[in-house]
């Protein structure tokens, strides 16, 4: 048996209840791609997870894939494989870009058990100054639900709209968007800035 697949035999050491956190903790990393421990309904998950990594890790590695834990930010993340990826529009990686500088800014402010909040009206003026022009309303609801799709925040508001509403930044951001990705980011934006100059 490939020494990778040997952890797959402790699926049978897993009791009832054990084996329905295994799959609602797969179901849920394969479809939100995040567990977050902050999130109450997600700390039991996270816990389960970080207790049996050998186990999902043999899993994950049936389909070329793998999870990254960091205990600091109290984040587990699916890492799959190219087809598998999320592809953002130019407007969307702005708007991830600017949801990470928040997050970073915040979160020393914060103790280590809340998670940072902004308003819509913070995000408009990062973005805004970012792409240096100025966002419509009707995109920046469909940005933020984009992002909120991708678990990277959650709208606490219920008008989306409101720009004093407040926007809860989870920190998969920070796992979403880590040094490597931010650089790899930039230049993606620059070449598509440079492309369109040239059209005009």
């Amino acid at each position: 048996m490939n020494s990778d697949l040997e952890g797959l035999l402790l699926i049978t050491e897993l009791n009832n209840d054990e084996f329905d956190l295994f799959r609602a903790a797969l179901r849920t990393l394969l479809t939100k791609t995040f567990i977050i421990r902050g999130i109450d309904r997600e700390a039991e998950l996270y816990d389960f997870t970080m207790r049996n990594t050998v186990l999902f890790d043999s899993w994950f590695s049936c389909m070329d894939a793998g999870i990254i834990r960091d205990e600091s930010l109290g984040v587990i993340s699916f890492r799959g494989f190219g087809d598998t990826r999320l592809r953002l529009g130019r407007e969307e990686t702005c708007a991830l870009l600017v949801m990470r500088l928040l997050y970073e800014e915040k979160r020393a402010e914060l103790s280590l058990s809340a998670f940072p909040t902004v308003t819509v009206f913070d995000f408009v003026q990062k973005y805004n100054a970012m792409v240096d022009g100025e966002i419509k309303k009707t995109r920046i609801v469909e940005l933020l639900r984009r992002l909120q799709a991708c678990k990277l925040i959650d709208i606490a508001s219920p008008d989306i709209s409101d720009m004093e509403g407040m926007i809860i930044l989870y920190p998969s951001l920070a796992i979403s968007v880590d040094r490597d990705s931010i650089d790899e980011m930039l230049a993606v934006l620059v070449r598509k800035g440079e492309e369109t100059e040239g059209e005009a």
